[in-house]
């Protein structure tokens, strides 16, 4: 009986063509990094509002409170009173909890104003039953 020696052969992976695929997602990932950061250095102004505040000031349910430089409050352009502002706020939730909305109060503070003026108008939202006033800030980059 003639006996035949068979080899086995070690069962190996051809890794070029992952290889060639890392290098091509890497490649990939790096250009569009790099489109990403010229789309954001450009010089571009940002379009604005006639009227200072959010864009979504006419919602309905929002109510956007600025205290100017003096502690002076306005609201829709009228300058009001802490006690105003306290009625304004009651009678603006209890007509939108009849339509089972909540009020969205945000506070727009100048950046120079005394501490005062700003607690003065949240002092107003917490005694109009406002939960959680919203402090609005202009974005700022760091470098």
């Amino acid at each position: 009986m003639i006996e035949m020696q068979q080899e086995k052969e070690d069962l190996q992976l051809n890794m070029a063509p992952m290889i060639d695929m890392i290098f091509l997602l890497i490649i990939f990932f790096l250009t569009a990094t790099t489109f990403t950061e010229r789309e954001r250095e450009q010089d571009v102004l940002l379009p604005s509002n006639r009227n200072p505040g959010s864009l979504s000031r006419n919602m309905d349910n929002n109510i956007i409170i600025n205290v100017k430089q003096d502690g002076s409050i306005f609201v829709l352009g009228e300058k009001i009173s802490a006690e105003q502002l306290v009625g304004m706020l009651r009678q603006r939730k209890a007509e939108l909890e009849k339509k089972k909305v909540k009020l969205k109060v945000q506070i727009r503070p100048d950046k120079r104003v005394i501490y005062g003026g700003v607690a003065a108008a949240l002092e107003a939202a917490e005694r109009a039953g406002i939960v959680k006033p919203h402090l609005i800030s202009k974005t700022v980059e760091l470098d």
